[in-house]
């Protein structure tokens, strides 16, 4: 699938926040790393998504994507628990949404673009 295009810069993107952190001395605060996860590793993670991404969105399909699932391993990582914690519970500790959510704005914002390419759009989602 299309979607291995994006795994592999939202590792790459992890991994930096990894070295940022441990250089830093910042891997014992969570709070830190979850926030650094979302601003720089989600949006690594978010090529090409109109396209790869629809697939996903479908209900029920929130934890299909390898991506979804690298994403649930490096928040378990950074929360320090178990991986048979439930990937719901770990996404309302961390404050986040499934990546599903993100795909699926990208997508609208993509159609509304082809739909309507004239009129800018300058709100924020």
């Amino acid at each position: 699938m299309a979607e291995e295009h994006a795994v592999r810069p939202y590792m790459a993107a992890q991994s930096r926040i990894s070295e940022f952190a441990k250089s830093h001395e910042l891997k014992s605060r969570p709070h830190a790393m979850l926030w650094f996860s979302k601003v720089y590793g989600i949006p690594a993670g978010m090529y090409a998504s109109q396209v790869w991404g629809t697939v996903y969105l479908s209900e029920g399909s929130e934890f299909g994507s390898q991506l979804q699932k690298r994403h649930l391993c490096s928040l378990r990582r950074i929360l320090e628990v178990k991986n048979s914690t439930t990937n719901w519970t770990v996404l309302r500790e961390c404050g986040q949404e499934p990546l599903q959510f993100f795909w699926f704005r990208a997508s609208i914002r993509f159609l509304i673009a082809c739909l309507i390419p004239t009129v800018r759009l300058y709100v924020v989602c």
